[in-house]
């Protein structure tokens, strides 16, 4: 198994980030000084993927034309001596290949998933949501990879929660544990009751799927809300008998999607940034 491809679903409203978010895609507001896909971008590439497909809002380009090269700026700050100023994301336009395919209407992460099928061609790909950053030296997503890999499996990144937020994840039902960290699921319940839930172990935003995903998508009935729910569709991986494991990632996670994890976010990275040295004591 070789992961190249990822899936970058980045067509949510941004609700919780209003009133910005109502000119500014939420992918693209800030951390420090990059957007916040940005990070997650890097990650993919130093995780060995270099296939991006990114789901947009039909009405918010923003985040095409970040990575696309602009020859008119480049000009500027060459004449400026100060070219060096985009290093950062002209590593990420030159480091992999992108397509941008667009969601009408937010009908939920599965079916953001399911835009992206024509650009799948692998056998493996990834689906990593921007709103969850996963911040330190091992990137998370290439710890996923080297799961899958070893495993011939698909895998999904955990994390430990306490009982007063099983509710707010969907939350593994575990029938295995390694000594790697490694755990092989049996069940995945959307958003329990904390007397209901399965297991302290949540899913966060990194997942690497066989493309069968892409037909137990398809299967899937909508929620009452119209949304594809991808939770269904492990589910039924599961029950079709692929193996389908989990992996507690060790870094420190942030929910770039509310304001408090975004400056949660902003406040760990500006505490490691030379450039802010002494602006917080």
């Amino acid at each position: 198994m070789e992961v190249r491809q990822a899936v970058i679903p980045a067509a949510g409203l941004g609700t919780r980030f209003l009133p910005v978010t109502k000119a500014v895609p939420k992918e693209m507001v800030p951390i420090l000084d990059k957007p916040s896909i940005h990070y997650i971008i890097s990650e993919a590439i130093d995780s060995g993927v270099d296939n991006i497909c990114i789901v947009c809002s039909p009405d918010r380009e923003a985040t095409m034309h970040y990575l696309q090269p602009d020859d008119a700026l480049a000009t500027i700050l060459e004449r400026k001596g100060k070219s060096s100023w985009t290093a950062e994301v002209d590593r990420l336009i030159d480091s992999a290949r992108y397509s941008f395919v667009f969601q009408d209407q937010p009908r939920g992460l599965g079916d953001a998933i399911l835009c992206a099928r024509d650009c799948l061609t692998d056998d493996h790909f990834a689906v990593m949501l921007p709103d969850d950053l996963l911040l330190g030296d091992i990137p998370g997503l290439g710890q996923l990879k080297s799961v899958a890999e070893q495993y011939d499996a698909g895998v999904v990144a955990l994390m430990p929660v306490s009982d007063d937020e099983v509710s707010a994840y969907g939350i593994v039902m575990v029938a295995e544990e390694q000594p790697d960290g490694t755990v092989v699921m049996t069940d995945v319940v959307e958003k329990p009751a904390k007397e209901d839930a399965p297991s302290n172990l949540a899913i966060i935003g990194r997942y690497i799927f066989p493309k069968g995903l892409l037909v137990a998508l398809e299967k899937v009935e909508p929620a009452a809300s119209g949304e594809v729910q991808l939770t269904d569709a492990i589910v039924d991986l599961i029950r079709d008998g692929q193996k389908m494991l989990g992996y507690k990632i060790d870094l420190p996670r942030f929910d770039a999607g509310t304001p408090v994890g975004w400056l949660k976010a902003n406040n760990y990275l500006a505490m490691r940034d030379p450039r802010y040295a002494g602006v917080f004591e």
